[in-house]
């Protein structure tokens, strides 16, 4: 059973993502730390990441998982509209980013996990 480490820094957010996931067959789990996340992730198969937080952003959790050459696959949460400069910034520096917006997560997640893990 594939692993899905869940990086949000809005608990009931997490929490649903976390049953939402378990419900389709995966073992989730998540944390509100993203730096305790970094050191969580070797045990897990991908990583679902929220991309704007208070403290750490997604963008320096992604630039800090390059940096400590971490390569599990990654797929990018959002509550807003990624303006497409963003976006196409985003995936200049880290290629094969998917982004999902939170707005679609019932729509576009399960997709995007099983492509993203060959499923």
């Amino acid at each position: 059973m594939k692993k899905i480490l869940i990086i949000e820094d809005e608990p009931d957010v997490a929490r649903s993502i976390k049953m939402y996931l378990e419900k389709a067959g995966y073992t989730a789990a998540y944390t509100l730390d993203p730096m305790e996340g970094l050191e969580k992730l070797k045990d897990f198969d991908l990583l679902l990441l929220d991309l704007i937080m208070p403290k750490i952003s997604g963008r320096a959790v992604l630039r800090e998982m390059k940096s400590r050459g971490i390569k599990t696959p990654i797929i990018v949460l959002s509550a807003i509209s990624l303006p497409a400069t963003v976006g196409e910034e985003l995936a200049r520096e880290f290629p094969g980013l998917i982004f999902v917006p939170k707005t679609s997560l019932h729509a576009q997640l399960l997709p995007a996990i099983k492509k993203t893990l060959g499923e």
